[in-house]
């Protein structure tokens, strides 16, 4: 796991660009702490960089970027390939030599093999860049679920790309985009393609983007597209599949020459995770978990009693009211994007890493795709309001209730609007009277967010869940996830996301995936005679700081008088007086305070 930087063709004399990918690269230390190096070519005016927090092989051997045999490939690399043991023994058998252990070396020969048929290839967390210098191309690649970022920019001909945003200051690349907070107050974050930046853009899940160095023309193409099948309609069977895949996932994703640790929180998803890990674990696992002296965040006693069934050490955090103020604002700025989620992971990232723990195991992704999400009810009565004008839906920003305010967002003539009306933070009109622009502006932004077609022949539960999948997870939190955890230079891995795994999902039959009865159904059903009863029948808490409490104490963001817009000063009162939630108070002051 690592952070990488490049610049191909830039116009500045080659000194200049050496300075600049070492300047980004430094700007990610934190995500890359164990070494660093530069890869310069300056016939074919490449420049590649890399930041190494060391997993697999931590020898000098896994230095990178790494070249090649014939030194005619180079590949800088941030991720993790859980079945590369597979495909080296693969390569092996067909005459390669390898010189190290690393994955990094069996991706660069699995590309001189098979070309860009070797992006499919390829099973885990990956975001990397490979200088062909036989074909005078390089190519941006990022894995299947988009779990690890990569962003790119183009500029007189040039390629600049990094795993940061933030880097990007560093190439001289400020100018904003003049829609990011737009976004940020809708979304309660940034959606991909789009970043904070002008022209600064996240490469898409399962895409690789090549350019000729030559011509300087560039094209992005898919190599992965998830497919809903269907197929599956047995129950039983469904289970018995559930169990096999999630466990052989798991047991890929337990490869690691560090210890592994368990983001616990004591609920459905990361009680199986641990179960899991415990069982293909040689040595003593960690599970890390946050105690709150607020007791009704406390999940201490659902945690005990698992803990009670396994051989695990366990981590326990107290983490405080005095904690959450003074490490705000380094939180903040952590934050590549500005966000509305990711503070929770920070705090226990941070105590994985000051118990040595590198790499951690998630239960991010099952919500999605099982329905665990208020979404999966909800979704059935936005559908049932599609009768109504779009006079009626649009008068609804006069309304004083929130949720009904949100209900403009169905006038909208894009399915993003169903999607704003479910988690949607703002609804158009506050927003435009946030940002002192009209609302024509606000609508004609968020109506030009591209969405893949595919989600206009989904209905009820199977468009929730694309929307939960494809909208929040993938632009909140695996973005939050992903910074929040490198930031302290622990690695997170999602097992419920392999891509094996996600496909047999999606090959589930939505009468026997959802529940309205049991969330996440299928999932209880196939470990429930594994977990205390407590785990599997409570109802859903997330992973939740007490954020309300702990914000309205915060003169920072709580002070009506520190607002100079009048919508803003009042809904901080609103919030005061305990009528807002923490997450919307949060945006007006990312909105309007911090860097």
């Amino acid at each position: 796991m690592c952070r990488i930087a490049g610049i191909v063709n830039s116009r500045n004399s080659f000194e200049k660009v050496n300075q600049q990918v070492k300047a980004m690269c430094d700007s990610m230390q934190h995500g890359g702490p164990d070494d660093h190096g530069i890869y310069t070519d300056k016939k074919s005016s490449v420049c590649l960089g890399n930041r190494r927090l060391a997993i697999l092989d931590l020898s000098s051997s896994g230095h990178q970027p790494m070249l090649s045999h014939k030194e005619d490939i180079v590949i800088t690399y941030n991720g993790e390939i859980y079945n590369y043991l597979q495909i080296r023994t693969e390569l092996i058998n067909l005459g390669y030599i390898f010189k190290t252990q690393t994955d990094t070396e069996v991706i660069l020969y699995a590309y001189q093999h098979w070309g860009e048929k070797a992006f499919e290839k390829l099973d885990g967390i990956f975001a990397f860049c490979i200088f062909d210098k036989r074909h005078q191309c390089i190519y941006l690649v990022r894995d299947q679920n988009g779990i690890k970022p990569l962003y790119y920019h183009f500029a007189n001909g040039a390629l600049i790309f990094s795993s940061e945003v933030k880097a990007f200051k560093h190439v001289d690349i400020y100018r904003e985009n003049e829609n990011w907070r737009i976004y940020y107050l809708a979304f309660g974050h940034i959606p991909e393609p789009y970043t904070t930046l002008k022209n600064v853009c996240s490469l898409g899940k399962g895409c690789f983007l090549k350019y000729n160095i030559r011509s300087a023309e560039h094209h992005i193409q898919s190599y992965h597209e998830f497919e809903s099948t269907a197929y599956i309609h047995n129950e039983s069977y469904a289970i018995e599949r559930i169990r096999e895949e999630l466990g052989h996932s798991i047991k890929q994703q337990m490869i690691s020459d560090v210890d592994i640790g368990i983001l616990f929180s004591g609920g459905l998803d990361s009680s199986i995770i641990t179960i899991l890990a415990n069982q293909h674990n040689n040595k003593r696992l960690s599970s890390i978990s946050a105690n709150f002296n607020e007791i009704d965040f406390s999940e201490k006693k659902q945690r005990n009693s698992l803990l009670q069934k396994i051989n695990t050490q366990k981590i326990e955090q107290l983490i405080t009211y005095r904690d959450f103020v003074q490490n705000f604002e380094t939180v903040l700025a952590d934050m590549d994007q500005p966000t509305n989620d990711g503070i929770n992971t920070w705090f226990v990232c941070k105590t994985a890493k000051e118990h040595g723990i590198k790499v951690l195991l998630s239960g991010l992704g099952a919500d999605e795709l099982f329905g665990g999400y208020p979404s999966f009810d909800r979704i059935h009565k936005i559908q049932n309001l599609s009768w109504l004008s779009k006079s009626v839906l649009r008068s609804m920003r006069f309304s004083n209730n929130t949720k009904f305010k949100r209900l403009y967002y169905l006038s909208l003539n894009s399915p993003i609007g169903e999607y704003l009306c479910l988690r949607g933070v703002y609804s158009p009109d506050v927003i435009a009277e946030l940002l002192n622009i009209d609302m024509k502006t606000v609508i004609d932004c968020l109506e030009d967010i591209p969405l893949h077609s595919g989600i206009k022949k989904t209905s009820n539960e199977t468009r929730a869940s694309w929307f939960e999948f494809n909208m929040y997870m993938q632009n909140q939190l695996l973005k939050d996830t992903d910074f929040m955890s490198m930031s302290h230079g622990v690695e997170v891995r999602v097992p419920f996301l392999d891509r094996n795994f996600v496909d047999l999902v999606l090959s589930i039959s939505t009468e026997i995936k959802f529940s309205y009865e049991q969330k996440k159904k299928l999932l209880v059903e196939a470990y429930k005679e594994d977990l205390p009863v407590e785990t599997w029948k409570r109802r859903k808490m997330g992973f939740t700081f007490p954020f309300q409490e702990w914000m309205r104490k915060s003169c920072d963001i709580a002070d009506p008088s520190r607002y100079t817009n009048k919508r803003a000063k009042s809904l901080i009162q609103n919030f005061g007086e305990n009528k807002l939630h923490w997450s919307s108070a949060l945006a007006l002051y990312r909105i309007y305070h911090a860097n």
